[in-house]
């Protein structure tokens, strides 16, 4: 008799975001510091996006490190059923194809 055990990966897989240190660093090996970054693409500075989420400089730097800004940041890009689901807004279409956002019910 044989068992079979199925694992999920989903939990097992899990990224974390870089450490600051780690992204400067990272840099750092490439020639480059966020400063210079800023500079360069007309910024004074770009120190927040290592512990905020700041779209445009957090592609900057992955293109600085030759990454995507998923693979540096994963949590800043997970997007939750939940969240997803609340910035959903739900609409009827008529027949004559007019579109309606549908109405919350009332408590």
């Amino acid at each position: 008799m044989f068992t079979i055990m199925i694992m999920d990966t989903q939990k097992c897989m899990q990224q974390t975001d870089w450490h600051p240190a780690d992204v400067k660093a990272a840099l750092e090996k490439k020639g480059v510091s966020l400063r210079q970054l800023a500079k360069e693409h007309g910024y004074s500075h770009f120190q927040r996006v290592l512990t905020t989420h700041w779209w445009a400089v957090e592609q900057i730097v992955a293109n600085a490190l030759g990454k995507t800004a998923q693979e540096i940041w994963p949590s800043r890009y997970v997007t939750t059923r939940a969240k997803a689901q609340a910035r959903t807004v739900k609409i009827t279409v008529t027949r004559s194809g007019r579109i309606r956002k549908q109405q919350e019910p009332r408590a």
